[in-house]
């Protein structure tokens, strides 16, 4: 289901922000229960690294929310797109590495699809290139995650 099905409304810029920051909440929780739950040493470090990205993103957008003014990065990255062809995983105490890199390439997957749409959506130039910028992070969190899987799972040693 993307993200403009799922019938999204918001009456004020203060409830975009709102919803924005549950959800960078929402997957700093996702990535922080799991690395307690896994036992490998190596997917921990990996689900630790993504949770203290989504706090970092959570904080730009309180800090936005306060009316504090943020740099916007010019970047431009390159998908991979290996996430596409990937079926859904369920989180599991006992995952491999692989599967656990699956999992966080799909939900990177699907932030970044809801940062396009908020910006999409977004009516106030700031908030756009906010909506932007956040798309941007959670796409480089992708690649970073498909370059590991790629690396692991997919390149011949």
């Amino acid at each position: 289901m993307s993200v403009q099905e799922k019938n999204l409304s918001f009456n004020n810029i203060d409830e975009i922000l709102q919803f924005a920051i549950e959800k960078e909440e929402e997957a700093r929780t996702f990535y922080e229960l799991w690395s307690q739950k896994v036992k490998k040493q190596s997917i921990k470090e990996v689900l630790l690294e993504f949770a203290v990205e989504e706090q970092k993103h959570k904080e730009l957008l309180l800090n936005v929310k306060a009316g504090r003014d943020f740099n916007q990065p010019k970047n431009q990255i390159i998908d991979l797109k290996l996430g596409d062809y990937f079926t859904e995983v369920k989180a599991h105490e006992n995952m491999t590495y692989e599967a656990a890199l699956r999992i966080a390439i799909q939900r990177e997957i699907g932030a970044h699809q809801l940062y396009q749409y908020l910006a999409s959506i977004a009516e106030n130039q700031q908030i756009k290139e906010l909506f932007d910028r956040l798309a941007l992070e959670e796409l480089k969190h992708k690649m970073r995650l498909e370059n590991m899987y790629d690396e692991n799972f997919l390149s011949e040693n």
